[in-house]
């Protein structure tokens, strides 16, 4: 995959490229989120070639520019030798390895829905990704920063000198020595919620006057009104962070809390066709890849009937 990434890098580059190229290439990309993942880290190696060539073989040294910030060009910008379009395939991985610790390229992750996955970087941070999630990761010379662009992720930032920055929402999250923290996507903002360590938290502009300082135990939410926190519970927080075990845990959610929830990690999706029973209180421990459990237990233990939608979903209501 990293491979037929790199090649299609090079090809999207090259002045011959055909429309019927492009079009197959959106296709290839389309067909995953790892391929678009791949694509964006070879297309951050192919950024830098210009600069790793003052490695090849015969140099007198490197150039004095391959230390300084990383701009990244567009590609029809780059050079086009038959130096660099033979290294693209070849050595794209190393060139991103070293540019995400060292020079500020960018990398990619993402899930598909259902999907978690863990990522290690090169400081030894984590990132757990949970269900239809993306990050972005940029080493650059003295910051360390993700910006998440979709869903929700656990953050486990590991002692470093240069600092730990999460953007999310148009706000700045930044880790305070060895810290855990899960920041989550809303529709308006997001909400963060602190395990270990501190977290400065710089609300996007106009929304807060000064920054917050929350410590592990404290969860937050902030959006276009501004931000405001509360203290957590142990027990709490890990029934927040079921999803890390394939889990959804709930304590009192109503069932259209629930039925969100269960609707992040499948394509099968659970509609309320009753608002009356929307409001239902409910408690228990369900996968969360099995909404048809989660739809048997509602049924069986209140007076609600589920049927099959034109669509495929399910459809709860009261029993008569």
């Amino acid at each position: 995959m990293r491979q037929a990434a790199a090649l299609w890098v090079v090809r999207l580059d090259d002045p011959s490229c055909s429309d019927a190229d492009r079009a197959a290439f959106e296709a290839w990309r389309g067909e995953s989120f790892e391929h678009e993942a791949a694509f964006e880290r070879e297309a951050a190696a192919w950024a830098r070639l210009d600069r790793v060539r003052a490695w090849r073989p015969g140099a007198a040294g490197p150039d004095a520019d391959l230390l300084a910030p990383a701009r990244r060009p567009r590609l029809p910008e780059l050079a086009r030798s038959p130096w660099a379009r033979g290294l693209a395939a070849g050595a794209a991985m190393a060139i991103v390895v070293a540019g995400s610790l060292s020079f500020g390229t960018s990398t990619a992750y993402a899930t598909a829905i259902g999907e978690r996955r863990v990522v290690v970087l090169g400081d030894n941070s984590r990132i757990e990704l949970n269900t239809d999630s993306k990050v972005v990761v940029r080493f650059r010379r003295g910051v360390r920063e993700v910006k998440l662009v979709r869903g929700e992720a656990l953050f486990e930032a590991a002692p470093d000198t240069r600092p730990f920055v999460v953007k999310a929402a148009d706000a700045v999250l930044e880790a305070d020595g060895a810290t855990e923290m899960t920041v989550r996507l809303r529709s308006d903002g997001a909400a963060v919620t602190v395990k270990k360590g501190v977290v400065e938290l710089d609300p996007a502009r106009g929304t807060a006057k000064d920054d917050v300082r929350l410590a592990a135990g404290v969860a937050a939410i902030y959006d276009s009104s501004g931000s405001r926190s509360r203290a957590v519970s142990d027990a709490e927080i890990d029934r927040a962070l079921a999803w890390r075990q394939g889990a959804i845990a709930l304590n009192g959610q109503s069932l259209e809390q629930a039925v969100a929830e269960f609707n992040r990690y499948n394509h099968r999706q659970i509609r309320i066709a009753d608002p009356s029973i929307a409001g239902l209180r409910l408690a228990g421990y369900f996968q969360t890849t099995e909404p048809t459990s989660f739809v048997m237990a509602v049924t069986s233990a209140f007076p609600v009937r589920a049927s099959e939608g034109s669509d495929g979903a399910i459809r709860l209501s009261r029993r008569g």
